[in-house]
């Protein structure tokens, strides 16, 4: 079974088209720490974060990616942020398997904790 939404991304990818986002961030100026999380769809981001960090400037931020996939686990796509963000500070990003979701929150707090994110 195919679903339009898969259809769209594959298209995406495949031309290299960046969507214009649906949603504004008026305030992105103000954050120093960006969480930035998405699945992994054909072993890299969805083109949607191309146009997300095109249009955000995170130069200076800390940039921590969390992502979700198949099987594939990060497939590259941390270089391909360090890529796109050279002149952001990397933390140790944390990805999970579908297949381990409902498991997952002991592993999250965890690396929240490993990185400095709780109280």
């Amino acid at each position: 079974m195919r679903f339009p939404w898969a259809d769209q991304a594959d298209n995406e990818r495949q031309n290299d088209i960046h969507p214009v986002l649906a949603t504004e961030i008026d305030n992105f100026d103000d954050y120093d720490v960006v969480f930035v999380g998405y699945p992994i769809w054909w072993y890299q981001m969805p083109m949607a974060m191309y146009s997300f960090f095109d249009k955000f400037d995170c130069n200076g931020k800390t940039v921590i990616p969390f992502s979700t996939h198949g099987g594939s686990g990060w497939s590259g796509t941390l270089e391909d942020i360090r890529g796109l963000v050279p002149n952001a500070t990397m933390v140790g990003g944390y990805s999970i398997s579908r297949n381990n979701m409902a498991t997952s929150r002991s592993g999250i707090l965890n690396w929240l904790r490993e990185i400095g994110m709780t109280e």
